[in-house]
């Protein structure tokens, strides 16, 4: 009797760690991903009532809180960082006991459109430039707007390239610093 005593106790021991191994191991689970082209303070992602706030320049961010396995989990950008837009990928789910790290973030510049006012043009010819960004811009016209938008932070610098056809234009309120909103103040003056 005494001979099979040890070996109940392994087979006990081993029935147990098969018990647990088929539990999976993990019950809770970590929640993050990778972040791009976070370059400003306030991003804050929130998983239903958690909440994790990723600081500037950062690449990568976890949740403090970890996700019971076998649950749903749904990351979203509860509030947007200053000058940017962030948006997540890969955000909702459910845990299969490994940790979750394909949460990406993705954050890219606002931008806003550029234009403002003409007075006096009577001809044709007249193009301006911003950078790289040029507009023809047709006579009579009384507004203007260049095609290619301006990231907020952004300086601007709004020049003639090409004068119209007999008359001189110049340019007023050209060159700023883009804000956290469309600039229509550029004022074109034609003699």
């Amino acid at each position: 009797m005494t001979e099979h005593l040890p070996s109940a106790r392994s087979l006990l021991g081993l029935s147990l760690v098969f018990a647990l191994a088929a539990c999976g191991g993990y019950t809770t689970v970590d929640l993050g991903g990778s972040v791009n082209g976070l370059t400003t303070d306030g991003l804050v992602l929130a998983n239903g009532n958690d909440s994790t706030t990723v600081p500037a320049n950062a690449t990568s961010y976890k949740f403090a809180n970890q996700v019971d396995d076998q649950a749903s989990y749904d990351v979203t950008v509860k509030t947007q960082p200053a000058r940017l837009t962030c948006t997540v990928a890969n955000g909702s789910g459910h845990t299969s006991g490994i940790a979750i790290t394909n949460v990406n973030v993705s954050c890219t510049p606002n931008s806003y459109s550029l234009g403002g006012t003409v007075t006096g043009l009577t001809t044709t010819g007249l193009v301006l430039t911003n950078g790289s960004d040029t507009l023809s811009v047709p006579a009579y016209s009384s507004t203007f707007t260049f095609p290619t938008k301006v990231n907020d932070g952004s300086v601007y610098g709004v020049a003639v390239l090409s004068q119209p056809a007999g008359q001189t234009c110049s340019i007023g309120n050209g060159t700023a610093v883009m804000g956290a909103g469309a600039v229509t103040s550029v004022q074109v003056s034609c003699i």
